[in-house]
């Protein structure tokens, strides 16, 4: 075991039974412990946010390109309203809630999640892979406790097979976070799909076993019988790529008209970013140089269209 990665996020990619089966483990507990720290999460939100997080992690993680990016948004009929999460094949995730601060009572032992989120609603999954228009995928809610939705979605709309287990166990901090998606691959035999079939219980506390394990004892402690190969092992983290720069081109998309109504108005603007709670502010000045900005390129684009004609 190599002691540097035991307390470090990162997600396996493993070969089950010699191909028959493929699994992804992830620890994201330093993940979900800076975005509860970002936007200040209640219990049940850290949960819920915590587990789409890892979830789009795996999703991110089936991505071909590193500039590919999948978003994942559900949107429940709960007070939390809905939950974001956007990751890429690098390993960067990042997300939001709606309602950061519902906290509904436990029932029993357990974190409300299902009824934070709600029991009725839709999970949509997009992929942009750079092509002209990108994969969207949707499926009603289960149960609006995560794991059985995303299950769902693999099943549904990508028709594969998956057992999903996602987990996060939250006190004053986040104490562990991780999750296990096992999915059957073609031609898998049927003593491979019983072995795994049989073997559901032993995947549904999987925060507990990412405390006790983290991820090279987890691989050991769940998946040992079902002929473990890991072919990949990668770094993940909360991190958002906002910057200044994009938000000037984005506002400068907004056409010189919007922008100059921006000065006439407010004499400025400050654009806030949901996913690191950063704010950036643009005086006056800043705005007439990105309204120039825009008449500069809406001149250009004229002249290449004359040009073409």
């Amino acid at each position: 075991m190599n002691i540097t990665n035991l307390n470090t996020d990162g997600i396996l990619r493993i070969s089950l039974m010699g191909g028959q089966a493929r699994a992804f483990l992830v620890d994201s507990t330093q993940m979900v412990e800076k975005a509860r720290k970002t936007h200040n999460l209640s219990r049940t939100a850290t949960a819920a946010l915590g587990r789409t997080l890892t979830a789009a992690c795996v999703l991110g993680n089936m991505l071909k390109g590193d500039d590919e990016s999948v978003t994942c948004r559900i949107d429940g009929n709960g007070p939390m309203g809905f939950v974001m999460a956007v990751a890429k094949n690098d390993g960067c995730v990042k997300g939001f809630v709606a309602h950061p601060e519902v906290d509904p009572p436990r029932r029993g032992e357990k974190l409300d999640v299902g009824g934070a989120v709600g029991h009725e609603g839709l999970l949509t999954v997009i992929k942009d892979m750079r092509m002209r228009d990108p994969y969207v995928g949707q499926v009603n809610l289960v149960s609006g406790e995560i794991a059985e939705d995303f299950a769902m979605y693999f099943t549904s709309s990508e028709q594969t097979p998956s057992l999903v287990s996602l987990g996060v166990l939250v006190g004053d901090t986040v104490e562990a976070a991780g999750g296990l998606v096992i999915q059957l691959m073609p031609g898998a035999t049927e003593v491979a799909i019983k072995s795994i079939e049989l073997s559901t219980g032993m995947f549904m506390d999987i925060s507990k076993t990412i405390k006790e394990d983290h991820l090279d004892g987890a691989v050991t402690q769940l998946l040992l019988h079902l002929e473990p190969e890991i072919l990949e092992r990668k770094p993940i983290a909360y991190k958002c790529d906002c910057s200044r720069e994009r938000v000037e081109r984005a506002l400068i998309s907004l056409g010189a008209k919007e922008l100059q109504g921006m000065i006439d108005e407010q004499h400025g603007a400050k654009v806030d970013c949901h996913f690191c709670n950063t704010r950036r502010v643009f005086s006056e000045s800043d705005l007439i140089q990105l309204r120039d900005a825009a008449l500069a390129s809406a001149a250009r684009r004229s002249e290449l269209n004359v040009t073409e004609e």
